[in-house]
């Protein structure tokens, strides 16, 4: 007699899934932060997202020398002149409008006083494009989405960890949503973490203006799919060999319990056990095996204990 675990692995065997112990397995007993995927994913894009803000993006610049800076572009005055105290008010008031206009876009989230060295010119372009007509200068129309656009990239890239980390929490509700994965996201398994990385980078791409497959994204999810259903292997399979058992009992040609089956049994218990997980692993069940299986069993319940045929009293 042998256990339903040993049982179990052999179903596994025949169907081509290795069982190895979890403690030989590092790359699927380690977890993964989905801070680290969030980062991995941006990294894939070829977006740097850091714990530390870059220089460009925590220098202020005042609105004031945003407004002094599109008197400038537009010629008004020189690079070493200082307005006068009504053009200066005028622009300084422009780039309100232009902040307040942003804001009410969705573009940026950030207040006027704590516009960067990241986005100043960009401020100070816009601010020139709509003070144009006020000192009969020409403007390009196509002016406003160039620049518009380049804030708000800086804005999602200030904004690119937090966003990340969310799209790692959608990938996850999404896996789990499928029956995919039983794991939660606060601990990834190291064996896909690179799909989940992927997952994550192309569910970011369209945020940050980058093209991706759409095709890699059930195949990413295909191999995320596959490693669970290993990391349950040997559960799924022990639940297979006692729903084999549960049926034989049922049918009343089990006359023995789980913790003795006989040996002569064992080979059956796997096929019919092996044919159950088929299914979880793409494979197909053996019809043959499963005849061959039963007809074992019907020989072994038509025994006695002793080998000899069970002679059958008529009355």
């Amino acid at each position: 007699m042998t256990t339903v675990a040993v049982i179990a692995e052999r179903a596994l065997r025949r169907l081509g899934v290795s069982v190895v112990p979890v403690a030989d397995r590092p790359l699927l007993n380690t977890s993964v932060s989905p801070g680290d995927i969030a980062n991995n994913a941006l990294v894939d894009l070829g977006i740097i997202a850091t714990d530390e803000v870059p220089l460009s993006q925590a220098t202020v610049v005042a609105t004031a020398t945003i407004a002094t800076t599109a008197l400038q572009k537009l010629g008004v005055i020189a690079a070493d002149e200082t307005p006068i105290a009504a053009d200066q008010t005028l622009a300084q008031n422009t780039v309100q409008a232009v902040h307040s206009s942003l804001v009410a876009q969705g573009i940026c989230d950030w207040t006027s006083a704590e516009i960067t060295d990241a986005v100043s010119e960009e401020y100070a372009g816009l601010t020139a494009f709509h003070l144009a007509s006020a000192f009969g200068k020409p403007a390009d129309p196509a002016v406003i989405a160039l620049l518009e656009g380049r804030i708000a990239t800086v804005a999602r890239v200030i904004r690119a960890k937090n966003l990340a980390l969310a799209k790692v929490t959608e990938v996850q509700a999404s896996l789990a949503s499928q029956a995919s994965v039983s794991w939660p996201n606060t601990g990834i398994p190291m064996a896909v973490a690179e799909e989940y990385t992927r997952l994550v980078a192309m569910s970011l791409a369209s945020s940050f203006g980058k093209q991706v497959d759409p095709q890699m994204l059930p195949v990413m999810e295909a191999r995320v799919r596959r490693m669970a259903q290993v990391l349950a292997a040997p559960e799924s399979a022990e639940n297979a060999v006692m729903a084999v058992h549960d049926n034989l009992v049922a049918r009343g040609v089990a006359r023995w319990t789980s913790q003795d089956i006989p040996g002569p049994a064992e080979m059956p218990y796997e096929q019919l056990a092996a044919n159950r997980l088929a299914p979880l692993f793409d494979k197909r069940a053996d019809p043959a095996e499963e005849m061959l299986a039963n007809r074992a069993l019907a020989q072994i319940v038509a025994l006695e204990p002793s080998g000899r045929p069970v002679r059958v009293d008529y009355f």
